[in-house]
């Protein structure tokens, strides 16, 4: 066993030395080549210089939102609770409704800006797992003051458009919910009509019996029960009276009727009101950037330089073989 790792010493040590001339060889000709080398680096420098100072730049700005608070959308809960006063809505759950609305309005608007002859970017993401209801999002430009202003109008208009079309739908509401009580005043009335008007043929009966009874006054003690039957022994004086007071009275509604009229009266006010709406609130408003997403010019200089030097090191090589 000895003898073997003595005989194998020799050709290792051999081949390391053979690495090694290899080694200076491959120097010395990258040396020798040192011109080359140079003029590759610098036309890749010229290249990469060319295009580090004259593309495009581009710089985003960044929001942060999250749902509305209660006081953005309170006069619309306001509003759902008066024309619905039976089921109340909850202001969580419109909150939760307006920012999913405008979530959909930021995909749309999103793919929108992609799709145009010359694109932009506009995107979001949740700003982390844990609070998806918080969305970062970014808007490119090609300069700072742009990606601000762009970013905020664009988000100033996505709301705007939601709000519209929320305030559309509440008008429609509000105009079939007065419709409904409108409609139910109406039929309250009729029967109240009704019943009136069966009242009075009961009266205008027991006057017609009284007269031919030849009753003028009353003939009832104050014990006796007075019943639609009996009516005419109160007499034709007392029955004319009492005619003619109930085709002056007011019709006899009942407690549905106040409460139908009070409703439509508060629905009737929710036209004067000024709603203050908005589907998101700022948690960081659109950001002025400091410093821009490309070109990164010292990165491209330097990578210029390395991928020209790894150029003209393998033209060197390439010719002295």
């Amino acid at each position: 066993m000895m003898s073997k790792d003595t005989n194998a010493v020799p050709g290792s040590n051999e081949r390391t030395q053979s690495e090694q001339i290899d080694l200076i060889d491959i120097i010395q000709q990258l040396w020798a080549g040192k011109k080359i080398i140079s003029l590759f680096v610098v036309i890749c420098l010229i290249l990469g210089a060319t295009y580090a100072f004259t593309a495009q730049e581009k710089w985003s700005s960044t929001a942060i939102v999250t749902l509305p608070d209660s006081g953005q959308v309170s006069a619309y809960t306001q509003a759902e609770n008066v024309l619905y006063p039976n089921t109340p809505s909850l202001a969580g759950d419109i909150q939760s409704s307006f920012f999913n609305r405008f979530q959909g309005g930021l995909a749309a608007k999103s793919l929108q800006l992609q799709n145009q002859d010359k694109s932009e970017i506009l995107t979001s993401e949740p700003l982390s797992k844990e609070r998806p209801d918080q969305l970062k999002i970014m808007y490119t430009g090609n300069t700072p003051q742009e990606a601000e202003l762009k970013l905020t109008e664009y988000l100033k208009t996505i709301d705007r458009n939601i709000v519209t079309d929320i305030g559309g739908d509440l008008d429609a509401n509000i105009n079939a919910r007065k419709r409904e009580l409108q409609a139910s005043i109406s039929s309250l009335e009729k029967v109240a009509q009704e019943k009136k008007n069966d009242h009075l043929k009961v009266l205008n009966q027991a006057l017609a019996i009284a007269k031919q009874s030849q009753i003028v006054k009353p003939s009832l003690d104050n014990s006796s029960v007075t019943t639609n039957d009996t009516l005419f022994a109160l007499g034709s004086d007392a029955l004319s009276a009492m005619i003619q007071n109930y085709n002056d009275a007011p019709l006899p509604h009942n407690v549905d009727y106040y409460s139908t009229v009070q409703n439509l009266l508060a629905v009737q006010s929710l036209d004067d009101d000024k709603r203050v709406i908005s589907t998101f609130r700022y948690i960081m408003k659109p950001t002025l950037p400091v410093r821009k997403d490309s070109p990164k010019r010292l990165v491209i200089l330097v990578l210029s330089i390395l991928i020209g030097g790894a150029l003209g090191a393998g033209v060197v090589l390439l010719k002295r073989k």
